[in-house]
């Protein structure tokens, strides 16, 4: 490690293509870096794309507070299709009719069913492609505990039937695939979850950004933002 790695202080936020998984990228950037002192504040599933906010150095342990930060999602989803992960890594589980779901329908089902505090329950199969050739595939079967979510705003901004894409403002984590899953049964059909973007975190956005030929030493020095004593983040000075 060198010098420079070393004194490295700071979180920054990068932008994730898809087609690539976050500990793909999280392990570029350690090498590029220099450090194993690099933590993210909330994963994106290989086919998801968006903003990632990374903490590096001493700054990792603020990464915590950035996860509860406010986030920001344009999601895609697909009716008439369920699947068993909830997304378009999963097989096939259900096929319904969709023709009869109109947009206000839709719109009234968010509005009363998802804006404020609810409860989810994470998709079963979150790694669904990797499982099939592992031993853990049968034991990761078992769904998950409920886990409770804020949802500030849910928005329809594109109502395209079968496709229709979601804008959701929520506080810190939301499992958009059981939202798209739930969705489609409580619309007397099914529906799974076939694009996510995460359009900002926090005050992060695409802006702030950096991209894959910025995620070098000198780059990332100059875009570090500086963790106060709230503990929020303030942008270092240029």
């Amino acid at each position: 490690m060198s010098a420079a790695a070393r004194n490295l202080y700071g979180v920054f936020p990068i932008y994730k293509p898809s087609g690539c998984s976050s500990s793909s990228i999280l392990k570029k950037i350690k090498s590029n870096l220099g450090t194993d002192k690099i933590a993210h504040s909330g994963a994106l599933n290989s086919y998801s794309e968006g903003i990632m906010v990374l903490g590096v150095g001493k700054a990792v342990k603020y990464v915590p507070v950035i996860r509860g930060h406010n986030r920001m999602y344009l999601i895609r989803g697909m009716l008439g299709v369920a699947t068993n992960t909830y997304d378009a890594c999963g097989d096939y589980s259900r096929v319904s009719p969709y023709k009869h779901i109109s947009e206000d329908a839709m719109r009234e089902a968010l509005n009363e069913i998802y804006v404020g505090k609810i409860e989810q329950i994470p998709p079963i199969l979150p790694s669904y492609r990797f499982l099939q050739r592992s031993k853990l595939f049968e034991t990761r079967l078992v769904p998950r505990e409920p886990c409770q979510v804020t949802i500030n705003s849910i928005d329809i901004v594109e109502f395209e039937p079968p496709s229709f894409q979601l804008h959701i403002h929520s506080v810190g984590r939301v499992y958009t695939p059981t939202l798209i899953n739930d969705l489609g049964e409580i619309l007397d059909s099914a529906a799974h979850l076939t694009h996510l973007c995460r359009v900002s975190q926090g005050d992060f956005g695409f802006r702030e950004a950096l991209h894959h030929y910025d995620w070098n030493e000198e780059t990332v020095q100059n875009n570090l933002y500086l963790p106060s004593n709230d503990p929020e983040l303030n942008k270092p000075s240029q």
